[in-house]
């Protein structure tokens, strides 16, 4: 097939006209005035000095208010009950959900969408394709906004997972494994740092190898974050990849515990009293949890993939959908665990560092250290990536050891103040995410309607979108205070956060408070930070 003379969404030109939304707007030589052009790069302004102004006053307002109207209360016991509702008050989507065919029907679409993606990074046109815009500003973008509303609802609809189950399986519409060996997940690995790693390497590769303007680098990653699900599917029992392996599903289970959707039981006395715990261990016909959870005593989504298995497989009918207040498990966390508290300061320093290779000072600081060292790029990429992760955990290190030394004959070491407060970072990490996701998505969205209708680049005009240029989804003032908004909210809901687990690890409220100092001046600079980064001029991907 021809390829096309010329990509109408990724032209320069055309692309600075669809984001003019206002035709009134100022001009600079024909450009509107908050977007500058360095070669073929285009960036587009932050957040105005005076928005940035007001975000950093609502940080350090907002943190002071949430403890002293936290301490005004005469209990910070969250208890056991927290309200929710059942979605399988609704009986059809019970009824559905409660059908052998019901992962198959959700995990259709996902798994089309996958192979398109393949099939179009390896074997259409590398210029003009759908693989990077569909892959990293429609899923990985929108992947966060997605487990804020639904939690790990991603993992229902996986087609790694899907693919994995149709392999092991060897059938369309059954989960129970008949090609596979079934070994033991190693016992050192029986943690989130393998996912952990994972993540790190996709972050090197995506940001330090320009992977999302590849369509054939995308595609090959895609492959080989299946043949890991499969491969792992045949070796070792149930889904260990899902539960220590899979970056999106680690990333998601710590998100989750911010999520307002749940699987939980209906009555925990009908789990006890259940004698067959089909849940747990399958029957002939249903599998048992794949990620090796009793859904009777589930307290946490961290690890539910929330498959479905269990409702299928529950004889007692005891096991439901719900949705809850949004910080639920957040706000009741009892366990703390060091990979995990790794996780979410890692998450948040590597989700900043996505946003700072975005920036005309990560430009600046990268040829200056390579003009000064004569290393090359990927080697000075390489080093200031560790050295963002370094800096945060050191910080919030030394944040835990001063909390210690600070608090004279405190019971806590600082091994468990870093472990447990780390928790706070989570919310904090998340709207961070969400902020910088903001920009990102909504102006450069558009990109995908066009290549809906030509996604291999062959010229195509399946659905007459493929000659038309779309522009932004929302208004770039709208995008701004969305911004500020999703900072200035996780940064209280990691407040609130860090005041549960004070008074978790400290009985004596006065302690619980005191301890609270550094933690708070921290999550200050944390986000104070994250506010500077999103008032920075920042690159956009599908102009490139």
């Amino acid at each position: 097939m021809p390829e096309p003379e010329e990509d109408p969404y990724c032209s320069l030109s055309s692309y600075i006209e669809s984001l003019a939304l206002d035709a009134n707007s100022p001009r600079i030589n024909g450009i509107p005035e908050w977007i500058t052009l360095d070669g073929n790069s285009l960036q587009i302004d932050g957040i105005p000095a005076w928005m940035a102004a007001l975000g950093v006053a609502l940080i350090v307002i907002g943190s002071h208010l949430t403890v002293h109207v936290r301490n005004r209360r005469k209990t910070t016991s969250t208890g056991k009950e927290y309200r929710h509702w059942s979605l399988f008050r609704f009986s059809p989507l019970k009824r559905l959900v409660q059908q052998p065919f019901f992962p198959l029907m959700v995990q259709s679409v996902s798994v089309f969408f996958f192979f398109l993606v393949i099939s179009a990074g390896l074997f259409g046109n590398e210029k003009h394709n759908i693989a990077p815009v569909l892959t990293w500003t429609w899923w990985w973008a929108l992947l966060i906004f997605f487990i804020l509303g639904f939690g790990k609802a991603f993992c229902m609809i996986c087609p790694w997972e899907a693919v994995s189950s149709m392999v092991t399986s060897l059938s369309l519409n059954s989960r129970i494994k008949k090609l596979c060996y079934d070994f033991e997940w190693p016992k050192w690995a029986r943690n989130v740092m393998p996912a952990t790693g994972l993540f790190i390497l996709l972050t090197w590769f995506e940001l330090g190898h320009n992977v999302t303007h590849s369509a054939s680098t995308t595609a090959i990653l895609g492959l080989g974050m299946i043949g890991l699900a499969v491969m792992s599917a045949i070796l070792f029992e149930k889904r260990a990849f899902c539960r220590y392996g899979c970056l999106v599903g680690r990333i998601s289970g710590l998100y989750s515990l911010f999520s307002p959707v749940e699987l939980r039981p209906e009555s925990a006395d009908v789990c006890r009293s259940c004698t067959s715990k089909a849940c747990y261990h399958g029957t002939e016909k249903t599998t048992a949890c794949p990620t090796s959870l009793f859904p009777g005593n589930l307290k946490e989504s961290t690890y539910c993939t929330l498959c479905t298995e269990c409702i299928r497989s529950c004889p007692h009918d005891n096991l439901a959908l719900r949705i809850r207040p949004p910080g639920t498990d957040l706000m009741k966390l009892d366990r703390f665990r060091w990979d995990e508290a790794l996780l979410a300061i890692i998450l948040l320093s590597l989700t900043s560092f996505h946003g700072l290779t975005m920036t005309p000072s990560w430009a600046r600081l990268n040829n200056l250290l390579r003009a000064e060292t004569g290393f090359d790029s990927t080697t000075v990429f390489t080093f200031l990536m560790f050295m963002v992760m370094m800096l945060s955990i050191g910080l919030f290190w030394s944040c835990a050891k001063f909390t210690a030394g600070w608090m004279v004959g405190c019971p806590v070491s600082s091994k468990q103040i870093f472990r447990a407060f780390a928790y706070a970072l989570i919310p904090v990490a998340l709207f961070y995410h969400l902020a910088h996701n903001c920009m990102h998505f909504f102006l450069e969205a558009g990109a995908l309607f066009p290549l809906l209708s030509d996604p291999f680049g062959f010229g195509w005009n399946l659905f007459g979108t493929a000659e038309k240029t779309y522009g932004p989804l929302l208004s770039l003032s709208t995008i701004w205070y969305l911004q500020i908004l999703c900072i200035v909210t996780g940064h209280v809901y990691g407040v609130i956060t860090a005041d549960r687990i004070a008074h978790r690890l400290f009985p004596n409220p006065r302690l619980a408070t005191k301890s609270l100092i550094p933690l708070l001046v921290t999550m200050v600079i944390f986000s104070c930070y994250s506010v500077w980064l999103v008032s920075q001029p920042m690159d956009m991907k599908t102009a490139m």
